[in-house]
């Protein structure tokens, strides 16, 4: 009886511990409400030496035995000190990354690349999470927490951790990561950098700027440059391939939180530009721990500042400097600066006039509290973290002078809050049934007072650009009777989603409706009814790709095709894909997938099991042979089992969308299969016609080549009419609707046409 109650103990024990280990692994990595324990292990008792011996060289990673984060273990992952001011060989507690997949493939939650700060310039500790929560609400950003780490098993410190801007970042946000990427950081700061990367112009030779900017892609360099010359010789071209929003909401960011190492201040750094599978190049703001007045420095015309002249630091910075040339630009454009402004206001009001911010600050810094307390490495003495947020403390190790930032911002929203006090439009939230047919042209109005002028701004989907339109209040535009203060503007329902929100302006401000466009907007839904049997199908294969098409990282993987045999839009609710027998549902489509009429859809078979511009199942397809299935509801609808497939072609239905699978040598991937089979050299491409088209009664079919077989189908794919011989051909006996005529020539080639039936 005991040795069963220990027994019972001890496995109730060990559920336990389970049950907490995968509590500790399923939280967020980057949560802010909880802080990360991380255990690095080096075999080398002169691990430091050799960390301060690579950062003085080419700054490369050194092998720790393992890394374990929240007691989930990695090996031979890479470690090394980072940073510019942040860093120093005689400072015990410096900047590290850690890469988990130096050495091979490994991740925690998805993250592979580990950035750890040591919170220098900022006593509070808290600045660069504080500062990334508030600008979250605005534009995409890193999430950011802290972390206590620990180096062979002796406490290195609680740091700040915060999440890379690197390749896994912009295809989560930009949905893409092939494209040009930039870090616009100098290689030093100050010396031969000049203004730092901030877009000015000087020619067309890299080496005028390779010195200021990071090339992260492969390539790129022509491309940055184009956007270079474009801000400063050619706006309305900037305009076109720059996401002119995220760069204001950029700049207001930084001024409204006297973040001045930044575009913004003397050294016009730290950001990322990407440029997006639309080439729109979209900005990225990276390092906050000197955010809230911890730099003093906006350069130019304007002196080194102060905890008290931060409060008062100008709202219009940099307006009349031509050496910050977005700045520059945006506030001598009136159009712009409006926005500038109005989007000043709403981080100012929504943050700071009321103290909003103080409550998640207080939060965080409570939280951290007892592990500054026993942080021995500290930049900081813990009698100075306790009155940082609301006392200027002096800086430590070299850092400097940290301004309290309650106080700071307190007086910062007073000024602000007198500055930008020119009376915005009113907008009133416009209402719109949400579900509406696809292809509707939909009427969009809103009521607006106090205004010059009132736009619409729309996309289709959720990762293009936004367009937009001038509404009117004429009475022609859906908008009522003219001059109501109703405007008017209709668009085209052209996705399974379009995506809006409305911008007004006046002599003297702008407003957003809703006021965090465009990282928020309204949405207008189409009605999409799910699929059922026979209103899809899989329509091509391709299981070895070695130089076709690339996905959204640049990478080559196997890949599959769905076709829409409907004219409508598609639910994929509870469609289903699989290359097991015995798992039916391996991989399904979210609740919100779609699939838009007659639409060839592309889904990349290469087991990443994610979406970005196109759905990724979590299987691959096989390169010898293999298996593929599509379910609803978990019945199977469709399997193949189908043998090798040569490299870099297909399987494809002839006809498209109905016929059966033949071997395609050239792939056509998003597009209707071209037909052709033979690679005899005597082969030709068969041109061919039917007239009449639409026809009742009769059809003629004129070829180019000899017709060996003419079949009907239907929309089915079911043969309904085979004819060997004679033209014309009678189609009498044919129900009125939609077919396809399929014919082939001696040479193995097969041609497919539409025909409808009187």
């Amino acid at each position: 009886m005991v040795a069963s109650r220990k027994l019972n103990f001890i496995l109730a024990f060990v559920l336990l511990k389970c049950s907490m280990m995968d509590k500790i692994h399923a939280q967020d990595f980057y949560d802010l409400n909880q802080i990360q324990t991380i255990k690095i292990y080096f075999s080398a008792n002169n691990w430091r030496y050799q960390l301060d011996t690579s950062k003085a060289g080419k700054e490369g990673f050194i092998i720790a035995d393992s890394v374990i984060i929240n007691q989930k273990k990695f090996v031979n992952s890479g470690v090394k000190f980072k940073g510019n001011s942040t860093y120093s060989i005689n400072r015990v507690k410096n900047p590290l990354h850690i890469k988990l997949d130096y050495v091979k493939s490994a991740d925690y939650q998805g993250y592979d690349d580990i950035k750890l700060s040591n919170g220098w310039s900022d006593n509070s500790m808290i600045r660069e999470p504080l500062a990334f929560y508030i600008l979250r609400q605005y534009m995409d950003a890193p999430k950011s927490n802290f972390a206590k780490v620990f180096i062979n098993n002796q406490y290195y410190g609680l740091m700040n951790n915060t999440e890379s801007i690197d390749k896994r970042f912009v295809l989560k946000n930009y949905s893409s990561s092939y494209n040009t990427f930039v870090k616009c950081n100098p290689e030093s700061i100050g010396g031969t950098s000049g203004n730092g990367p901030n877009l000015e112009f000087f020619d067309f030779n890299i080496s005028s700027y390779n010195k200021k900017y990071e090339m992260e892609s492969d390539t790129g360099w022509a491309a940055l440059m184009e956007l270079i010359f474009s801000l400063n010789q050619d706006f309305s071209r900037f305009e076109k391939i720059a996401d002119i929003d995220k760069l204001i909401w950029m700049l207001a960011f930084n001024n409204v939180l006297v973040n001045l190492d930044s575009y913004s201040g003397s050294f016009r750094q730290n950001y990322y530009l990407y440029q997006n599978h639309e080439s729109v190049w979209i900005p990225t703001i990276w390092d906050l721990n000197m955010c809230f007045g911890g730099f003093a420095t906006p350069g130019g015309i304007t002196g080194a500042l102060n905890p008290t002249t931060m409060q008062t630091m100008a709202f219009n910075l940099h307006k009349n400097e031509a050496g910050w040339p977005l700045i520059f630009k945006f506030l001598n454009d009136p159009f712009y600066s409006k926005m500038y402004f109005a989007h000043m206001r709403t981080i100012m009001q929504e943050n700071f006039l009321l103290g909003q911010f103080k409550t998640i600050a207080t939060q965080i810094h409570q939280m951290i509290d007892l592990e500054v307390k026993n942080d021995l490495n500290s930049l900081v003495s813990y009698d100075q973290f306790v009155q940082a947020l609301t006392t200027n403390t002096n800086g430590l190790n070299g850092a400097p002078a940290s301004p309290g930032i309650f106080p700071l911002m307190d007086g910062r929203a007073n000024y602000l809050k007198n500055v930008l006090s020119a009376t915005a439009p009113v907008i009133e939230t416009p209402v719109l049934g949400t579900n509406r047919k696809f292809g509707e042209r939909i009427s969009v109005t809103v009521k607006v007072s106090n205004y010059t002028n009132v736009f619409l701004y729309y996309r289709n989907g959720t990762a293009s650009k936004f367009s937009f339109l001038e509404m009117k209040d004429d009475g022609l535009h859906g908008d009522g009777a003219a001059n109501d203060q109703v405007f008017g503007e209709e668009v085209q329902l052209l996705a399974s989603q379009l995506q809006y929100y409305i911008y007004a302006e006046n002599i003297s401000t702008g407003k957003f409706l809703p006021e965090r466009a465009a990282h928020e907007y309204f949405s207008i839904f189409a009605d999409n009814r799910k699929a059922k049997e026979g209103d899809l199908v899989i329509n091509e294969i391709l299981s070895s790709n070695s130089k076709g098409i690339y996905n959204e990282k640049g990478s080559f993987g196997d890949w599959l095709e769905l076709y829409n045999r409907t004219n409508e839009v598609l639910s994929l609710e509870d469609i289903s894909l699989s290359d097991d027998p015995s798992k039916n549902t391996k991989w399904t489509f979210s609740n919100s997938s779609f699939i838009l009429p007659n639409e060839h859809m592309l889904i990349w078979a290469d087991d990443e099991n994610d979406y970005y511009l196109h759905p990724h199942t979590n299987f691959k397809l096989g390169n010898n042979a293999g298996y593929l299935s599509m379910s609803y509801g978990g019945n199977v609808i469709y399997s193949n089992a189908y043998g090798s497939i040569p490299s870099d072609q297909s399987l494809g239905r002839c006809a498209d969308g109905i016929g059966p699978f033949i071997a395609m040598l050239n792939p056509s991937p998003q597009l209707a299969n071209f037909c052709q089979t033979s690679t005899d050299q005597n082969s030709e491409v068969m041109e061919w016609s039917i007239y009449p088209n639409p026809a009742d009664d009769q059809i003629i079919i004129e070829s180019q080549s000899k017709i060996q077989n003419l079949n009907i189908l239907d929309l089915s794919g079911r043969t309904v009419l085979s004819i060997q011989n004679g033209s014309p051909f009678s189609i009498s006996k044919l129900e009125k609707g939609i077919y396809f005529v399929q014919i082939s020539n001696g040479f193995g080639q097969i041609g497919t046409k539409k025909l409808i039936k009187l």
